[in-house]
């Protein structure tokens, strides 16, 4: 199955995002939006991930997770993936408390690691995706319509737990089903889904 590993939003988070979103319906031909109810904060992407595989990661998720304190994060700042030539992707940053988010980030890449799941070979860029371009439709105009929404901010979210999640492709779209729950903390747990 393929599998990631992210932070879920809260509602009021996805419904902020939501907004920002309707506030660029004039790229709806150009974007493909992502449902509010999608958008997550990925820590790291494993791919296929054998079935035997996922109870001794979700383990290790949750272990590593015990030993991580919560943290909070707000929304703030668009853009676009890449930054130059045609646009991909376009997506909501994060502010608040980065140093926790990145020594979270990388001590899961740590406990992923030793499950034999390599980190990505790019630095880590914290964002929330919330549309990608539609082939053939990443020309200037998209940047140009970003830029009256690139101050966009948003309230702080408190940062609880980790997902790991399965992405189900079909014709509508990714689904995400959580796989496990785990609390950050030191009175961390493990819930199965």
């Amino acid at each position: 199955m393929r599998c990631f590993l992210a932070i879920e939003l809260p509602p009021a988070a996805r419904a902020e995002l939501e907004k920002l979103q309707r506030s660029l319906r004039v790229l709806d031909r150009q974007i493909r939006w992502t449902r509010p109810g999608q958008i997550h904060l990925t820590l790291s992407f494993l791919g296929e991930v054998p079935d035997a595989e996922v109870p001794a990661i979700c383990r290790a998720v949750a272990d590593a997770a015990g030993g991580l304190p919560a943290f909070d994060l707000r929304l703030e700042g668009t853009g676009c993936f890449p930054p130059r030539g045609p646009v991909r992707v376009i997506w909501a940053g994060v502010r608040g408390d980065l140093p926790a988010l990145h020594h979270c980030q990388r001590t899961c890449l740590a406990v992923l690691e030793s499950c034999g799941y390599p980190p990505e070979d790019r630095p880590y860029h914290p964002h929330l995706t919330i549309g990608r371009v539609r082939p053939g439709h990443g020309g200037p105009d998209v940047r140009t319509a970003l830029e009256p929404v690139a101050g966009f901010t948003g309230r702080s979210f408190p940062v609880g737990e980790l997902v790991l999640f399965q992405s189900l492709l079909n014709p509508q779209g990714p689904h995400y089903l959580p796989l496990v729950r785990a609390r950050l903390g030191p009175r961390a747990s493990q819930e199965a889904l």
